[in-house]
């Protein structure tokens, strides 16, 4: 279990299956925000269709069927504690959210893409009540920055921590 002090780094779905030229860009900056010395922990997740899954028999989506852990573009430096989480679904597994997440104090979240896995994501950690901050600049989206950019409206508008008004 992660202790409640530390702080993680989660990375979604940073993998060969979802580089674009809209996201090329992402990967060394979230590279180097791994290496930064920030976290005690980071999580990466890759997606990884099947065929029962609603992308394949729903969205006739058939890429990333033979995704794994050798598909994910980062990769923490020795000394972080790293988890590698498959899943088949826009958001974390919710029957091992707590195993995966623990105790953390705050959870940076990062990765591809913004408007879909990413908010996904989030609305995870927001309905288990766990601290965290999309961090905007390390996001993208396949489909372009138009669907980034609709991804953290959404994001700051119904899951972001709003401050107090003044109450003069």
């Amino acid at each position: 279990m992660i202790q409640p002090s530390q702080n993680a780094l989660l990375i979604v779905d940073v993998q060969r299956e979802f580089l674009k030229d809209s996201t090329r860009d992402r990967v060394p900056r979230i590279q180097k925000l791994a290496e930064s010395g920030t976290y005690d922990y980071c999580i990466l997740t890759y997606y990884k269709n099947t065929l029962h899954s609603p992308f394949y028999s729903r969205l006739h989506w058939y890429h990333a069927m033979d995704a794994c852990a050798d598909s994910l573009l980062i990769h923490p430096p020795a000394g972080l504690l790293t988890v590698v989480q498959e899943k088949t679904t826009y958001a974390l597994p919710h029957e091992n959210l707590s195993d995966l997440v623990g105790q953390c104090a705050h959870i940076d979240v990062v990765g591809f893409d913004t408007d879909a896995c990413v908010m996904a994501t989030a609305t995870t950690l927001f309905d288990a009540g766990y601290d965290f901050d999309v961090l905007g600049d390390y996001c993208a989206s396949t489909n372009g920055w138009d669907y980034h950019e609709a991804g953290m409206k959404i994001i700051n508008r119904v899951l972001a921590r709003q401050l107090e008004a003044n109450r003069a």
